[in-house]
C-alpha cells in the first residue's frame, strides 16, 4: 500500500493506518468553500469573501508527524478537539504515544486521536553486573 499520504502536511489516514504525533498547538482560522479552487481555502483578513461559501471558524492543530519528521496540520471540529484534550490529559498524566487516525462514521470519516500505553519492563529481580563490565 502506498503511504505517501501518510507524509503530507494535511495526512489524512484510512481507518486503521496511524500516524504517531506530536501535539504542538491549536490555531483558530476562518475557512470557506471555493467553487473555483473546488476546495477549502484559509480566510486571510482583509480577503474577499464573497465568491467563498460555507465560511466557518476551525480548529487546526498543529504536531509533529513522526512519520515525515515535518510539521502537519490536523483540522478538527470542537467535539474532535475535546475528544483528543482527553487523551491528551492522560498522555500528560501517563506518557505514551499519541495516534492519529481517521473512524468513519457513515460516509464520512473524521480525525480521531488514541494513547499507547508506555511499554513498562518490570524485572522479577535485578541484574547483577560488575562495574568493569558496563565501563
Amino acid at each position: 500500500m502506498d503511504e505517501d499520504h501518510l507524509l503530507k502536511k494535511f495526512s489524512k489516514p484510512h481507518e486503521g493506518e496511524y500516524v504517531p504525533i506530536t501535539f504542538v498547538e491549536f490555531k483558530r482560522e476562518l475557512v470557506g468553500w471555493s467553487p473555483e479552487l473546488k476546495r477549502s481555502v484559509y480566510i486571510e483578513k482583509d480577503e474577499d469573501i464573497s465568491k467563498l461559501k460555507r465560511i466557518r471558524e476551525i480548529n487546526i492543530m498543529i504536531v509533529i508527524n513522526h512519520l515525515s519528521e515535518k510539521l502537519s496540520s490536523i483540522e478538527l471540529t470542537d467535539e474532535e478537539k475535546e475528544q483528543f484534550e482527553m487523551i491528551y490529559d492522560v498522555f500528560l498524566k501517563n506518557g505514551g504515544q499519541l495516534l492519529y487516525t481517521r473512524k468513519k462514521s457513515g460516509a464520512k470519516s473524521s480525525p480521531f486521536f488514541e494513547l499507547r500505553e508506555p511499554e513498562k519492563k518490570v524485572r522479577d529481580k535485578p541484574e547483577k553486573n560488575l562495574l568493569s563490565d558496563m565501563l
